[in-house]
């Protein structure tokens, strides 16, 4: 993905716990928003028009998250994220949450989601075009392991 986009999202006191963390359900609603967003401006890429006029979504079907510090009640935060895989059917996607001056990692997350067809409810194959979009996407380089991103990232290598 484009390794230059960024996003800056102030952590809402709704989200919060009493202590003021951000539960830990809300950080994956913080960064899926966030790759949508980005999806959007950056390639204009709307996944709810895709699934209405192609009849083709992607579905979640794993997420691994670590937890790496808190984020709290009105705290400013960095998201990221990379297509790090890909293939015919499927793709994973790596997300960051990063505190505002990116130095310290607040929490990584690595979703693998399924391309369906919605009238079969199966898995499909992506279409060409998708595909094409996905080598533009690509973050090449970028180690699929969990543990291996998170000593990564915990010793100061942002990408």
């Amino acid at each position: 993905m484009s390794s230059d986009w960024v996003q800056k999202k102030r952590i809402r006191f709704k989200d919060c716990d009493p202590l003021g963390h951000l539960f830990n359900t809300r950080y994956l609603e913080y960064l899926l928003e966030s790759r949508e967003d980005m999806l959007m401006e950056v390639y204009h890429f709307n996944l709810y028009e895709y699934m209405v006029e192609r009849g083709h979504a992607w579905v979640i079907v794993r997420h691994e998250i670590a937890y790496l510090a808190e984020a709290m009640r009105n705290e400013c935060v960095i998201m990221r994220s990379y297509l790090i895989d890909y293939d015919p059917k499927k793709i994973k996607v790596e997300y960051q949450m990063w505190d505002e001056t990116l130095t310290k990692p607040k929490a990584l997350l690595h979703t693998i989601l399924v391309h369906v067809a919605l009238s079969t409810r199966k898995s499909a194959p992506h279409p060409s075009d998708v595909m094409e979009l996905f080598e533009k996407m690509h973050a090449p380089g970028m180690s699929s392991s969990m543990d291996d991103r998170v000593r990564q990232l915990t010793s100061g290598t942002p990408r």
